[in-house]
């Protein structure tokens, strides 16, 4: 069923540092019910907070599974923007204002395929959600997770990531693209771990960077993947 995006206020519940620069954000939600699906996003509408930014909003990808009175957002702060300027003037308390539920980026009823899951940076966020909410609903179906990042500092959700391996059909990896001699594990880009997977009759997620996306998307195309098997969400700056 089609959720209208409606406009909702929001209590900042609690603000967790992750990594350098990565934050989550923990909001309850303030009168009305936020239906969302997971992979969704919200608008966070900027001018609650910034005066100089009046109709600027934002989307960002909720982590946390469905859940109608919070939700939660893991955002890169980057310094000097509209964005970063907004969530680094959060507290814990402050009530703010958002818009939604947006995106296609879920999982239909009748789709009941097994799924690869690729993302880089906070791209992980939606997988987080999808993956969280199939873990609730007793979902048996296989799911790869490939999560790139470039640095072993710059690793976060990694003990959620090890957990969900006490699960039979999930496997999630971490990959990094400039890792340090003394990392152990997966070393590139996301991109060159693709020819590792089984791509036969599997739907494919990919959440981060454009060029990341466009390259995967591509490969999965190339391997037999329908259009309407690839299902994408672009975390650019």
């Amino acid at each position: 069923m089609f959720v209208k995006p409606i406009e909702f206020k929001a209590k900042v519940k609690s603000i967790l540092n992750l990594a350098p620069s990565i934050y989550e954000y923990k909001f309850q939600v303030l009168d009305s019910d936020f239906e969302f699906k997971a992979g969704q996003f919200a608008m966070m509408v900027f001018d609650s907070l910034i005066d100089d930014s009046k109709n600027v909003s934002r989307a960002y990808s909720i982590s946390s599974k469905p859940n109608i009175k919070e939700f939660e957002l893991c955002v890169e702060i980057i310094e000097g923007g509209q964005a970063g300027t907004y969530f680094s003037a959060l507290t814990e308390g402050q009530i703010v204002d958002f818009k939604g539920p947006f995106g296609m980026c879920y999982i239909k009823p009748e789709n009941q395929n097994d799924l690869i899951m690729i993302a880089t940076g906070t791209g992980i966020a939606p997988i987080k959600s999808i993956v969280d909410d199939l873990i609730a609903k007793g979902d048996k179906r296989k799911i790869e997770i490939l999560f790139g990042v470039r640095y072993e500092a710059n690793i976060f959700y990694q003990d959620l990531l090890d957990s969900y391996s006490k699960y039979e059909n999930i496997n999630a990896r971490i990959t990094l693209s400039k890792p340090s001699e003394d990392w152990n594990g997966l070393k590139g880009r996301v991109t060159s771990h693709l020819d590792e997977f089984d791509w036969g009759n599997k739907d494919l997620y990919i959440c981060g960077n454009g060029a990341m996306i466009r390259e995967v998307r591509q490969f999965g195309l190339d391997q037999g993947l329908d259009k309407k098997q690839i299902h994408l969400e672009i975390f650019d700056s």
